[in-house]
C-alpha cells in the first residue's frame, strides 16, 4: 500500500473531498447573500459563477469567485429576479382566480391548463436566466430571449435539469435544514448540462453569432 499516495492532496479522493467542502461553503454563501430575498438573484448568479467553472475543472477560491460574480452581475441579476418573481406571482394569482370564473367547468379547466402551461414555460426559462447571466455577457432583454430559446430548443436537457432539481427538492423534504446544500449540489450537477448547451451556442456560427461573441468576450475577461 502506498501510504504517501493516500495522503497526497492531489489524489482523486482528496480532490473529491475538496469539491464537496467547496460546494458546502458555497451553499452557505448563497444562503447568507439570499437572506434579503431581493438579492437572491445576484446570489444565484454568483453561485453559478463558481459551479460553471467547477464543472469545467477550472477551480478557484470560492469566496473570491462568489463575491466577484455577485458584485459584477448584481443589477442585471436583480432585474431578472424581479421579472421572474413578478411573472410567477402574476400567473399564480391568475390560477387562483380561475376558481371564481363564472363560465362552465370545461372553460375553467381550459384556463387552468393554459395558465399551468405558461407557468411551466416560465420555470423552464427561469432555469437558464441565472447560469446564462454568469456565463454570458449580454443584456437583460437578450438574456430573457435566449433563455427561452435555449430552454425550448434543448428540451431533453431542460427536462433533465428539472429532474436534477426535483431530486434536490426531494432531499430537502427529508432533510429540510440542508436545503441550501441540496440546491447548490443540484446546481453543480446542472452546471455540466448548462455548460454543454452554452458551448453549443458558442460554436454555432449561424444565428447565434452575436450571442457567441458576447460569451467569448465574457469568458476571456473572467479568466484574466
Amino acid at each position: 500500500m502506498d501510504v504517501n499516495g493516500i495522503f497526497n492532496p492531489q489524489n482523486r479522493f482528496w480532490s473529491f473531498m475538496e469539491k464537496i467542502m467547496n460546494l458546502c461553503a458555497l451553499s452557505l454563501l448563497w444562503l447568507l447573500f439570499s437572506i434579503p430575498i431581493l438579492t437572491a438573484g445576484a446570489a444565484t448568479v454568483a453561485m453559478f459563477q463558481y459551479t460553471l467553472k467547477l464543472s469545467r475543472d477550472e477551480e478557484g477560491y470560492v469566496w473570491k469567485t462568489f463575491i466577484r460574480g455577485f458584485l459584477k452581475n448584481f443589477i442585471q441579476a436583480t432585474i431578472l429576479w424581479l421579472i421572474l418573481a413578478a411573472a410567477l406571482l402574476f400567473l399564480s394569482f391568475d390560477l387562483y382566480c380561475c376558481q371564481f370564473i363564472t363560465f362552465s367547468a370545461g372553460a375553467r379547466w381550459g384556463a387552468r391548463i393554459l395558465i399551468l402551461s405558461l407557468i411551466l414555460l416560465t420555470l423552464m426559462t427561469g432555469l437558464y436566466l441565472f447560469p446564462l447571466t454568469a456565463f454570458f455577457h449580454t443584456t437583460v432583454r437578450r438574456t430573457l430571449v435566449h433563455s427561452f430559446i435555449m430552454a425550448a430548443g434543448n428540451l431533453y436537457v431542460t427536462v433533465t435539469i428539472m429532474v436534477i432539481y426535483a431530486a434536490g427538492v426531494a432531499m430537502t423534504y427529508f432533510i429540510p435544514p440542508l436545503f441550501m446544500v441540496w440546491f447548490t449540489f443540484a446546481s453543480y450537477g446542472a452546471s455540466h448540462l448548462f455548460g454543454f448547451v452554452f458551448r453549443r451556442y458558442i460554436q454555432n456560427d449561424g444565428q447565434n453569432l452575436e450571442l457567441g461573441a458576447d460569451i467569448i468576450k465574457n469568458n476571456q475577461s473572467s479568466r484574466n
